[in-house]
């Protein structure tokens, strides 16, 4: 390449937010050698200090916030965009890393690119010129750029590892505080309520615990003008005036199962691209990251999870656009699919899925009318609720024992073991400590320190065990009382139930099974089984 006797000169400069955010944790003379500004300033004077060589700057590129790992930069297109159309003919950067960090891309420009279109680059920092390169800067540029892709590893693996942490601490992280949420001032990793958002937040529960579908919730918010999340954030939070919008299905079920509603942090959902490979991914929800009790909830855990049972629970509507009473709840004792509802013949009815659709191969009949199911369903409910509110000892006794719970006195039984147990890991730890002791003052020899070292190490992990596992006994007892409680305040509220709704049907069943007819005295007999919210089928 031979040197022009004129150059018109493309300044490109950028800075990364991580760029940005090593300058407010270093030194003043990091802050000053980085910044757009300073690029543009030392940039621009090196050019037109060598006028007299027929420089001038044609124009300024800038990228701000851009990683150098990619080329997709504007500043960057438009610089190449120019040099296509012949109006830049030389490129000046403060250093390599400026121009990319990604080795292959940036040696493909500086070796095959620029060579090709006549472009001079300089970068000045580095005292790199392409006019005057020879065989040891042949060989310095590739190392450089490869230096600088190494360094964009290590800060992306620091990066990751840092946020992680962060998450796993249970600080939020992401851009954007949810509809009902703003950062705390105090604290930007934590989130306080932020009162108009949060009316939307719980206008929607409720309307959700009405059993009222995500499409009509839409069409309540839209007719009352209520902004969508984005156009609350934008004019309440930053008081813009955003372009009108409506609300969607999705957005009022993204609401609806937002775990962050009940007070919790829900954070690692999306699997970030790794450096230069894999895209992002969404995980699966055993690999999310949760903190609970991160910050005051919107709703009580009841109301969440009672709307998350009849969001699942909910079906299609029919032709008349009625959602069918035992939609989503009724499933097959044997294969487990859900029993279809047809209409014929002036009977609705139920039939097992699988049977319907495969035949007798995998699975049979299982059939049931409607109004069979209603009538032993009404009827139990009927029977609990009087028993909750009249003979609730007897109840509460009869729940006890079918899940396991022997006697009242189970937790005080437990709690004594586990004190015992708590006790013998002290004196075992003293036990261990005198050991050594003796064993450093010569009362004891090797061979029986070590004897008795194991001994004593293998009592000392046996009872921890014991520790663990009575634990997790006394915790089990205290959930299953937990629940148990909850069922019968619920159930107690329906002594004077006449007719069951979906409403009904959603606080108080999970599911509900039916067998194969089956014939008894002559007659056919069908299994209905009700499994209830919080305690299961009560027998």
């Amino acid at each position: 390449m031979k040197e022009l006797s004129s150059y018109n000169v493309g300044v490109y400069c950028r800075l990364s937010k991580q760029d940005r955010k090593d300058d407010r944790s270093g030194s003043r003379r990091r802050e000053e050698s980085v910044s757009i500004q300073t690029q543009r300033d030392i940039l621009g004077k090196y050019v037109k200090d060598r006028k007299g060589k027929g420089w001038r700057v044609y124009d300024y590129y800038v990228d701000e916030d851009y990683t150098g790992t990619n080329f997709n930069r504007p500043g960057f297109e438009r610089l190449i965009e120019d040099i296509e159309a012949g109006t830049v003919n030389m490129v000046v950067v403060k250093d390599l890393s400026r121009l990319g960090r990604s080795h292959i891309e940036t040696d493909t420009y500086m070796e095959v690119y620029f060579p090709s279109r006549g472009v001079r680059v300089i970068a000045v920092d580095e005292n790199i010129d392409s006019l005057n390169m020879d065989e040891s800067t042949d060989i310095i540029i590739p190392i450089k750029n490869m230096l600088n892709e190494l360094y964009s590893r290590d800060l992306s693996r620091k990066v990751k590892s840092a946020l992680k942490a962060k998450k796993e601490n249970g600080e939020y992280i992401s851009s954007f505080a949810p509809i009902g949420y703003k950062r705390d001032p105090k604290n930007k990793n934590r989130l306080i309520i932020e009162e108009s958002g949060a009316m939307v937040v719980r206008h929607i529960f409720e309307m959700a615990r009405a059993d009222i579908g995500s499409r009509k919730i839409c069409k309540v918010l839209n007719d009352e003008g209520v902004p969508t999340p984005f156009n609350h954030r934008e004019r309440v939070l930053k008081g813009l005036e955003p372009k009108p919008a409506l609300w969607s299905s999705e957005a009022v079920n993204f609401i609806l199962r937002n775990r962050v509603y009940l007070g919790d942090t829900v954070q690692g959902v999306i699997e970030c691209a790794r450096f230069k490979k894999t895209p992002s991914k969404r995980k699966p929800k055993e690999d999310w990251i949760i903190t609970k009790g991160t910050h005051e909830p919107l709703v009580d855990a009841e109301t969440f999870e009672l709307v998350r049972k009849m969001i699942d629970a909910r079906n299609r509507p029919t032709k008349g656009n009625v959602i069918q009473l035992f939609a989503g709840l009724v499933k097959c004792e044997d294969c487990g699919y859900a029993l279809g509802y047809s209409f014929g013949n002036n009977i609705e009815q139920y039939t097992c899925g699988q049977y319907r659709r495969h035949g007798k191969k995998f699975c049979t009949c299982h059939y049931i009318r409607k109004d069979v199911l209603e009538k032993v369903v009404l009827d139990d409910i009927r029977k609990y609720s009087k028993l909750a509110k009249h003979e609730t000892n007897k109840l509460t006794r009869l729940l006890h024992e079918q899940n396991g719970d022997k006697d009242a006195g189970h937790i005080k039984t437990l709690a004594s073991e586990l004190d015992k147990l708590n006790t013998r890991i002290v004196e075992l730890g003293c036990v261990l400590k005198r050991l050594y002791e003796d064993n450093i003052n010569g009362k004891i020899n090797d061979t029986m320190f070590s004897k008795f070292l194991t001994d004593y190490q293998q009592e000392q992990s046996e009872v921890q065990a014991k520790i663990i596992n009575t634990e997790q006994q006394i915790r089990a007892i205290k959930v299953n009382q937990r629940d148990t409680d909850s069922w019968i305040r619920l159930i107690q509220s329906y002594t004077k139930i006449k007719k069951l709704d979906r409403t009904i049907l959603t606080e108080l069943v999970d599911k509900i099974t039916v067998g194969e007819a089956r014939e008894v005295d002559g007659n056919k007999v069908t299994d209905v089984t009700i499994y209830y919210r919080f305690v299961g089928a009560v027998s």
